[in-house]
């Protein structure tokens, strides 16, 4: 067997293991036993525990985003406020659970996130999600709150508009009511979300336009 396919097999087995235990649960022979390969082998490939572990975080992160790739190509045509609907469906389409009766997402999200927030997160593992947010969030919003043009206030706001999708991201964690689990549920949170931030972006405008 190839080295390429033995450290294919080591990263999904690691990606099953420490979806399901989490980093600090997992040891590296839980993988082996996964993976049916040795030590050795994933230290040829990896080289420890931690960087075999950030290799499964930017696998899911890759996973994940792949919508957000045909997002920033398939929105540039398209109005303001369809665009923002896009957005939104694409950020709430991983909290789906109709279509992931393990839940497998679900925990993925809770590891992403628990990395996102430790002291010694490398920010080039959330650099795709910048881009996106770059070159399809602050246009997007820059565009709904023209002519108001003040960068503080554009800055602001795009904060605050992901911030409404984070804080379900972060609401699902602990609270399995937050989950998607139907189809009929992902078109009302994708309205919910769209006529929420269109109305704070309008009240923003005409507030800050005025001074």
């Amino acid at each position: 067997m190839s080295d390429q396919n033995t450290k294919d097999r080591i990263l999904a087995a690691a990606s099953r293991v420490f979806c399901e235990k989490g980093f600090k649960a997992t040891t590296v022979r839980d993988i082996c036993a996964e993976a049916d390969a040795n030590v050795a082998a994933i230290n040829y490939h990896f080289g420890d525990k931690r960087k075999l572990y950030y290799q499964v975080l930017q696998l899911w992160m890759d996973q994940s985003m792949k919508h957000s790739t045909m997002l920033e190509e398939s929105v540039q045509a398209l109005p303001p406020e369809e665009k923002l609907r896009l957005y939104v469906r694409n950020e709430l389409y991983p909290l789906c659970t109709y279509d992931d009766p393990e839940k497998t997402k679900k925990r993925q999200i809770r590891l992403l996130l628990e990395e996102y927030v430790s002291e010694d997160c490398d920010p080039e593992l959330f650099k795709c999600h910048d881009t996106i947010e770059e070159k399809v969030l602050f246009p997007m919003v820059r565009d709904l709150l023209a002519p108001l043009d003040d960068p503080k206030i554009l800055e602001q706001a795009c904060m605050a508009a992901s911030g409404v999708i984070v804080h379900h991201f972060l609401m699902i964690i602990h609270y399995p009511e937050g989950e998607i689990n139907s189809e009929e549920q992902l078109e009302f949170m994708i309205d919910f979300y769209t006529t929420f931030i269109l109305g704070s972006l309008k009240a923003i405008k005409e507030k800050y336009n005025e001074k």
